[in-house]
């Protein structure tokens, strides 16, 4: 519990207050996000690990939602990273990834039925389907000869039907898993999928807008390359720190309302939720001057 007490806002509303640079306040922000990943590992420590922090036996229901906070975790991690080493074009990438997995994670944990969670695995699976018949066809077509990587493709595809407790010919194309605008709407409202994830899908898919905003500079008679990195500024570290926060306490409300730890986690959650609406209101003061 100490772990959790020691999280503590670095800076104070005066300090704040006085900040004077860009510089200061992505000190203040990276810190804050700092904070609010090691939240979500002390969260997974306290409910998926032993007294020893070795990770414990769990079942593929709490497997579905111990392995989406890894992987937010993960992908914070990452995220930082690449904020720390000024690589805007990476984090606006991993911004994505991150939001959808913050909206799979609030989704299940809103829904909190059973069905949710074997629909987010089933849907998964389907692309694994159409790899398996994909493979039978080719076999079919070349008389039963089978290739060395077609054999290992058709394990590994067994191996996660197998694991996920599920028979090949049980999934089809359908599925009741809601598209990611449908989740993001239950979670987040209509604006969350077309300005936070709708937008950032320029970066993952390469389109022209985010060629042209971060890999060409636009010059009287056409354009020039931009070679180097772009520097990332607070506003982006704004949706992660969001994010984390809302995971952490719906989690915190669903799945640990018994836990010992429940009042210090949702108290933590509310000092930080209110620290980051401070340092938030305080940078839009400073860049509208």
């Amino acid at each position: 519990m100490n772990e959790i007490i020691d999280i503590l806002p670095k800076y104070i509303e005066k300090d704040i207050a006085k900040f004077d640079s860009e510089n200061d306040f992505m000190d203040a922000f990276v810190e804050l996000l700092k904070q609010t990943i090691e939240l979500i590992w002390r969260i997974v420590g306290f409910k998926y690990c032993d007294i020893d922090g070795e990770p414990k036996v769990i079942n593929k229901d709490e497997a579905v939602l111990a392995g989406n906070l890894t992987r937010l975790i993960k992908l914070n991690t990452s995220f930082l990273q690449n904020i720390c080493e000024s690589k805007l074009e990476i984090c606006y990438i991993i911004n994505r990834c991150l939001a959808e997995t913050a909206v799979n994670l609030k989704y299940i944990l809103i829904d909190g039925e059973e069905r949710v969670k074997r629909n987010y695995i089933k849907n998964s699976l389907i692309t694994e389907k159409e790899l398996w018949e994909t493979i039978l066809n080719n076999v079919r077509e070349r008389g039963g000869d089978i290739l060395p990587i077609e054999k290992r493709m058709k394990e590994s595809i067994k191996n996660s039907f197998d694991n996920s407790d599920f028979e090949i010919e049980e999934v089809n194309r359908s599925s009741k898993w809601k598209t990611i605008k449908g989740r993001a709407e239950v979670v987040a409202g209509e604006m969350f999928y077309s300005v936070y994830y709708g937008i950032s899908s320029h970066s993952i898919h390469g389109n022209w807008q985010d060629i042209l905003i971060n890999n060409l500079q636009k010059v009287e008679n056409g354009f020039k390359l931009k070679l180097d990195w772009q520097s990332p500024r607070p506003q982006i570290i704004n949706g992660p720190i969001f994010l984390n926060l809302g995971i952490i306490n719906q989690f915190n409300d669903v799945e640990l309302k018994n836990d010992p730890n429940y009042v210090i986690i949702q108290e933590k959650c509310k000092t930080l939720s209110d620290y980051h609406r401070i340092l938030t209101q305080y940078h839009e003061k400073w860049i509208s001057k």
